[in-house]
């Protein structure tokens, strides 16, 4: 069908969602009832990297202060039980890109794999819907050998930032992707390595913030444009410069200026890091600003998001105090850090904002992953939810209309399976290779007491669920980095 009559027929279908008013369908159902209004909204998906739950502060932080992220909690649905799909970045997003958990999905772990053509993302989804679709930041799930798999073969109208998450540790690199080209920085990179990444000795241009002007200005043209459109805005802050924290006493904290923490009592890592969650904020603030001046806010769709728990780097340069996770609560209280499928390896600051359908200032539990943001967004452009994929979309959720029943099972799968895990109702099961551990969240939800002794039935419906869901398929060999 040519595109064009597509759109019209999608427009035609929207408009009449907004006259029929669709029955709420019964508890339980994985159809939920027709929600969506209409024109559909512009979407943006601002992702934050290893930014742990407890780090903002609506969720409790009280020494880095976050007004932004904070405001927009305030003024729309936050979400307590928001679990990314991985422990470690590529994985989860390939989950959020494709819907499916770790267990099915292209990528386990990063870089181990790639997207293939087969592979049907939530950008090409969109785009099907009539949206122009922006990457900017961090990908994450291509090989540079492999065309097919790079963001504009996925789907994406623009792109601009990092193909692979390596070169995405370096916040100085020599240069960024535009599209298919290189966009040469002025910073001096002496010894490149492979994928891009590297030590700048000459810092110039910071890439956040070439990444906030670049998403800016997608902002701006699609609504000079009147085009709906979808940015997924992939931040790498605040993530660590890896592989500078392993060469050099508190190195990896990259950030042009420690603004407002310059006189705090920490040590420099710890206020550079804090710093970091700063400029993150300020690029929140800068977008909300943009989108009230360019009178688009009042029907775009915002959501706030980490792409896994805090981080847990413990050598002898992850700041020399503590693990970073713990410098500012980051797990907030949760079992283990970023790498862990504990929960303070998965659970996430989740923020919905969404002008005339999500109501201010309200709080949920739902248990919800990215699976199920790929699926809600989808139905929120107009499609129907997918079907076929393993999330379960919450827009009646969202809207305060129809039945939504959360799905009973979330899985988790880490590469080689040396960790698992499957949720169901109040017990967690977590596996470290064959070694079992069993958890009441009702009662225990730090997973601290083991009660696989005493579930045995509990232990083996888990257990059979956990094989069950692992469809993993022989990854290829990666080509040695040039």
């Amino acid at each position: 069908m040519p595109r064009s009559l597509l759109r019209s027929v999608m427009t035609a279908s929207v408009a009449a969602w907004a006259v029929a008013c669709a029955p709420a369908v019964p508890s339980g159902s994985a159809s939920p009832a027709r929600t969506a209004p209409t024109p559909p909204p512009n979407i943006v998906v601002l992702l934050a990297d290893d930014l742990g739950i407890g780090e903002v502060g609506a969720w409790g932080q009280r020494e880095v202060a976050t007004p932004q992220i904070d405001r927009l909690a305030a003024e729309g649905l936050r979400f307590t039980e928001f679990r990314s799909s991985a422990a470690v970045c590529g994985p989860a997003r390939c989950s959020f890109m494709t819907g499916f958990h770790n267990g099915r999905c292209r990528l386990d772990d990063n870089d181990n794999d790639y997207l293939r053509d087969a592979d049907v993302t939530l950008a090409e989804r969109l785009r099907e819907a009539g949206y122009a679709t922006a990457l900017v930041g961090k990908w994450g799930l291509s090989w540079d050998s492999e065309p097919e798999s790079w963001p504009q073969a996925q789907g994406f109208d623009v792109f601009f930032g990092y193909r692979d998450q390596v070169h995405a540790h370096n916040f100085y690199p020599e240069y960024l992707l535009d599209g298919t080209d290189s966009l040469r920085t002025r910073n001096v990179v002496p010894a490149p390595r492979g994928m891009g990444s590297g030590t700048a000795t000459v810092r110039l241009d910071y890439a956040p913030d070439l990444l906030r002007t670049r998403a800016l200005r997608f902002v701006r043209e699609q609504a000079a444009a009147r085009t709906p459109f979808f940015l997924f805005w992939a931040t790498n802050l605040p993530h660590i410069h890896n592989e500078t924290s392993r060469t050099a006493p508190d190195g990896g904290y990259e950030v042009p200026t420690l603004g407002p923490y310059a006189d705090r009592p920490w040590s420099l890592p710890k206020r550079s890091y804090a710093a970091q969650i700063h400029r993150l904020d300020e690029d929140l603030g800068a977008l909300r600003g943009l989108l009230d001046s360019l009178g688009v806010a009042s029907r775009t769709m915002l959501v706030f998001l980490s792409d896994n728990g805090a981080t847990f780097l413990r050598g002898p340069h992850d700041g020399t105090s503590d693990i970073i996770g713990r410098w500012f609560n980051g797990t907030q209280g949760y079992r283990g850090f970023k790498g862990d499928l504990y929960d303070g390896g998965l659970r996430v600051p989740g923020i919905v904002h969404w002008p005339g359908v999500v109501r201010a200032g309200r709080t949920t539990d739902a248990r919800v992953d990215f699976t199920d943001l790929h699926a809600t967004l989808v139905e929120a452009a107009g499609p129907r939810a997918p079907a076929g994929i393993t999330g379960r979309s919450f827009l009646p959720l969202l809207a305060g209309r129809g039945t939504y029943t959360p799905r009973d099972v979330q899985v988790w799968y880490s590469p080689d399976r040396r960790q698992s895990a499957v949720l169901s109702g109040r017990w967690k099961a977590v596996w470290m290779l064959d070694t079992l551990r069993l958890f009441d969240l009702e009662r225990d939800p730090g997973e601290q007491v083991d009660r696989a002794e005493d579930e045995p039935l509990v232990v083996a419906r888990l257990d059979s669920i956990r094989r069950a869901e692992d469809r993993r398929a022989l990854h290829p060999k990666r080509p040695a980095a040039r």
